[in-house]
């Protein structure tokens, strides 16, 4: 009986022994997006052996051997394992349950960036933008940079140790740069990275006109002038100039430049025009003040008068204080209305604007002094 335990202890622990020899070998700290081979020190009770990967191909299998290619992208602070599932032989040589051996891996990957900079220049810019590759995971980080800058329908190729990068602008062509890393022990870069660079138009001209204006415009695309109806006109002339000209209503239009998917655009006020405004919205209290200002102008000169209530100050300036007369109705509401005539360079504007005094507003009627 001593010696059946002896011989069964002895066989327990050359099959141990054999289990702890059952190993993959390969390399353990690869470079991403090659290929490599990896062996199973061991073998399987009936002849099947498997592999599985986590974040990783296999490229190619064969009895005891697989090759793999590893995954450039990085999960978390890396994942990458190689499993070899196989029947191990008991003590009494017969096949065991499956069972399986994994070997992590350290792939020497390099972390994907954001790129940092200027991602609109404005048309007719000459001069230089800095790019910087700002590292997302920095567990992984490169030892060399490679940038492409695509402009004028060709991709160049820059490779720096630093991980900012000046673009030298010569000319409007830069649509898109992008950057990837590479680790010092590896021949492939990482993922690349790529951001689009949108070249604006620049206009050149004023920003007030009173008959007419000229207006250049630096890298244009389709050019229209919007919410114009009835106040200007546009017409192009040729050499990237269109001339904007007044009808004579006076306000507020839009010079628009369309580029693929992006717009540019530039404000222009036409003739002597201004706005009226009250921030209070269409009706405002009886019998308190209110502040009510001239928007969008360009200097000049304003008078303000009022129908159902008075002027507490400010009727020859841009804003003027207003108290509407109280409203002790509890069915009706009165009316409040404000004139203003507005003077600049371009000639005499004259606006009007209509407020609601709500009923119960105010105690008493105030004419005012």
């Amino acid at each position: 009986m001593k010696i059946k335990l002896v011989i069964t202890a002895m066989l327990a622990i050359l099959f141990s022994s054999l289990k702890a020899q059952d190993v993959i070998l390969g390399e353990k700290k690869p470079c991403p997006g090659e290929t490599y081979e990896y062996f199973f020190n061991g073998a399987s009770c009936d002849g099947n052996l498997s592999w599985s990967l986590i974040d990783g191909v296999v490229m190619q299998q064969t009895s005891n051997s697989v090759k793999v290619r590893w995954n450039e992208g990085i999960v978390g602070n890396g994942r990458w394992k190689i499993r070899v599932i196989y029947n191990p032989r008991k003590s009494d040589g017969s096949c065991g349950t499956s069972t399986f051996y994994d070997l992590p891996i350290e792939v020497n990957a390099v972390s994907e960036f954001n790129i940092v900079g200027d991602r609109e220049i404005p048309g007719g810019f000459r001069g230089v933008k800095t790019y910087t590759a700002q590292i997302k995971n920095s567990f992984f980080p490169a030892s060399s940079y490679m940038w492409t800058v695509f402009s004028e329908g060709t991709a160049t190729n820059y490779t720096t140790t630093l991980p900012s990068f000046n673009l030298n602008i010569t000319n409007d062509g830069p649509k898109w740069i992008s950057v990837r890393g590479k680790n010092s022990t590896c021949s492939s870069w990482g993922l690349s990275i790529k951001a689009d660079i949108f070249t604006t138009t620049t206009f050149i001209g004023p920003d007030n006109l009173c008959s007419e204006a000229t207006y250049t415009l630096i890298n244009p695309g389709t050019v229209t002038l919007e919410n114009a109806v009835g106040i200007a006109t546009l017409t192009p002339l040729g050499n990237n100039q269109w001339k904007v000209t007044n009808n004579g209503l006076g306000g507020d239009v839009t010079l628009k430049s369309t580029n693929g998917s992006k717009s540019y655009t530039k404000k222009i006020r036409v003739g002597a025009y201004a706005k009226i405004v009250y921030n209070g919205g269409n009706s405002m209290p009886g019998g308190a003040n209110a502040e009510i200002y001239a928007d969008d102008v360009t200097g000049g000169t304003y008078t303000w008068s009022v129908v159902g209530g008075v002027i507490v100050s400010g009727k020859y300036s841009q804003t003027v204080i207003v108290r509407p007369n109280a409203n002790p109705s509890n069915k009706v509401s009165n009316n409040f209305s404000v004139s203003l005539t507005y003077t600049n360079s371009c000639g005499t504007s004259y606006l009007n604007a209509s407020y609601a005094i709500p009923p119960n507003s105010g105690t008493e009627i105030d004419y005012g002094e």
